[in-house]
């Protein structure tokens, strides 16, 4: 018998399964799960940011604009630390309430609660949390100094209709205590008053006022309220009839707006050699018998009225193009490009631009319905920039999206190899977009309302710059002289005065 070789089978050790390293940074969440798993506390963000506000934690690099923690210091922290400032979170959560539950808690509205904050007057901690124990004080020791809107003001404090309050602000009886910006759909906000509860209440016991006779009247029945609209002194009246006496007065358009922001009036006018200075327009202001005392109540020289003066000098002749592009997707190619005349609205192209090799966006052609089979023999962008060059070269080149369509073209330039020249510099550019924003007062993105397809959003943007020039609320321009009155020479540095012709 011979030995055999018997062969075992080898077997191999199990080996553990090694974690991945830990990042050497980690933003707010993933430290906070990471402080969780290492103390056995339930960490969230906020005490990542409580520990930051204490400087035990620093931001050592950031993503997309989050910032970033060491992991290593932050496994240094001693756990106590870590739990002491938990316990503080939880205690101060069982303690107070977040903004729209603390707003709902004592049936105040929430900009209330933010002004009572700011004034001090409501303990406001972690998270723009409110401390239960203030709300419930607030109720009673402010009782009357929360706002209202003028629809809860007239129907449920004075239980008349809404269409009457517009009476009882022209009596001069009641103004805004503080507006705000509602946001309405996606790109319109409108401006909301809100008036002090405590002054509502009040108007219930102004003498004289029949508040059971404007009660329960029907839906168009004349209100008695109009009769103390009429008695009462206007500062509309005031403002307009200075506003008229200036532009007589210095022979300039002059524009008075109202505004619902700040309820204050304001006040600009053109600008030339010898139109008045600010000071000057405010020492009148202060000398007029009749509009000096709301002097106090009146802006001159708003950002509106700065931007009706560009609009206006935009819209001189040769001064300035709008140019609108349509591309294949968000900041793509080129597919239509289009400029018109900014004074004029003279098209001075409007051609379809070949992408080459990129397809147009099933997004993008929902937009402007701009279709491959349309641009395929259109010429490529390198064959339309001379004309590009050609219109736009010595003008302020307007875009209602400024920074997107110079994007656009700045990128097709590089794409095909070619110098941008006069089409680079930000200061041949003027955003449309954003002076209309800061006309209007707004502080959100506005829809232009446009075809979509070039030429028509080009002309479309034109209309914005048209308004704009406008300015806000009543143009009054100088009056006619009256027979016999002497005629004044036109202001210096305009055209009239241009091409006066000298007397003997």
């Amino acid at each position: 018998m011979t030995d055999a070789a018997i062969e075992t089978p080898q077997t191999t050790a199990p080996t553990s399964r090694q974690e991945p390293p830990l990042p050497e940074a980690l933003g707010a969440r993933r430290i906070a799960l990471l402080l969780a798993e290492h103390t056995g506390e339930q960490v969230t963000a906020a005490d990542v940011e409580e520990l930051v506000d204490q400087e035990h934690l620093v931001a050592i690099d950031s993503y997309k604009g989050w910032p970033m923690y060491s992991t290593a210091a932050a496994l240094d922290l001693g756990a106590d630390l870590v739990r002491s400032v938990v316990a503080e979170r939880v205690a101060w959560e069982a303690a107070s309430l977040p903004r729209d539950a603390a707003a709902e808690r004592i049936g105040w509205h929430w900009s209330d609660l933010d002004r009572m904050g700011r004034e001090g007057r409501i303990t406001t901690g972690r998270g723009g949390r409110y401390l239960i124990a203030d709300l419930d004080k607030l109720t009673e020791e402010a009782d009357g100094e929360q706002y209202v809107t003028a629809q809860v003001a007239a129907t449920d404090v004075l239980e008349i209709r809404a269409s009457d309050w517009r009476y009882v602000e022209a009596a001069g009886w009641i103004r805004p205590a503080d507006v705000y910006e509602k946001e309405v759909g996606r790109h319109r906000t409108v401006t909301v008053s809100l008036y002090r509860l405590g002054d509502v209440r009040a108007l219930r016991d102004l003498p004289g006022v029949d508040w059971e006779a404007v009660r329960g009247l029907p839906k168009g029945a004349p209100s008695p309220l109009r009769e103390y609209a009429r008695l009462a002194p206007t500062r509309a009246a005031a403002v307009r009839g200075f506003a008229q006496g200036l532009a007589d007065r210095h022979g300039v358009t002059v524009w008075a707006w109202n505004s619902p922001y700040s309820g204050r009036w304001e006040l600009d006018w053109e600008r030339t050699e010898d139109t008045p200075t600010e000071a000057t327009v405010r020492r009148e202001l202060a000398k007029d018998p009749v509009v000096g005392a709301y002097a106090g109540e009146i802006q001159l020289c708003p950002e509106w009225g700065k931007i009706a003066r560009e609009a206006r000098q935009l819209l001189e002749p040769g001064r300035a193009v709008v140019l609108d592009t349509e591309t294949t997707d968000l900041y793509g190619r080129t597919v239509e490009i289009a400029v018109i005349d900014a004074a004029t609205g003279k098209k001075l192209m409007d051609t379809l631009v070949n992408p080459g090799d990129t397809e147009i966006s099933d997004g993008a052609r929902w937009v402007h319905g701009i279709t491959s089979e349309m641009v395929a023999d259109a010429r490529p962008f390198e064959k339309v920039l001379p004309r590009l060059r050609k219109v736009t070269r010595g003008r302020t080149i307007l875009a209602y999206n400024a920074e997107f369509d110079r994007a656009v073209v700045l990128g097709d330039v590089a794409r095909v190899g070619k110098k941008p020249m006069h089409l680079e510099p930000w200061g041949n550019w003027y955003c449309l977009m954003q002076a209309y924003a800061d006309w209007i007062g707004s502080r959100r993105w506005l829809r232009l309302g446009g075809s979509h397809r070039a030429a028509g959003d080009c002309e479309s943007a034109r209309q914005v710059l048209i308004k704009m020039a406008q300015g806000r609320g009543t143009a009054f321009t100088p009056a006619p002289p009256v027979p016999g009155d002497p005629v004044s020479e036109p202001p210096s540095g305009t055209v009239l005065a241009a091409t006066a012709v000298p007397t003997a």
